[in-house]
């Protein structure tokens, strides 16, 4: 069975978006690609807005996608996921701090055990 988990983006402590995703959401996972994804939206944009939640959150689920689809870059995924609520199967839930940050300068990232 895939290890479920939500990753919730956050500031001052509110949660703003929370995405779904159905596997790999063990934290040997998540966190090296929530690190990955940071790293690609530096690369990638002029304008990151680590600080904005909502902006970020819609990138992460694009970012997912590309993992997801098959073939590469359409829109056939079911691995990621807006929700409005945890999913009683997750096994895992992030939080992506928006107004606290690393020393790299992307956001903290905590995460617990449900």
């Amino acid at each position: 069975m895939s290890t479920r988990c939500t990753i919730n983006f956050c500031d001052n402590k509110k949660v703003n978006a929370k995405i779904y995703r159905h596997s790999d959401g063990n934290p040997d996972s998540v966190l090296p690609d929530l690190k990955e994804f940071f790293e690609t939206v530096e690369k990638e944009t002029k304008d990151h807005r680590f600080n904005d939640t909502d902006y970020l959150a819609a990138k992460f689920v694009v970012w997912q996608a590309r993992q997801f689809s098959r073939p590469a870059g359409s829109l056939d995924f079911i691995g990621v996921g807006v929700c409005m609520k945890d999913p009683g199967d997750i096994q895992y839930t992030y939080f992506v701090n928006c107004d606290k940050f690393t020393d790299e300068g992307y956001p903290q990232v905590d995460h617990k055990k449900v």
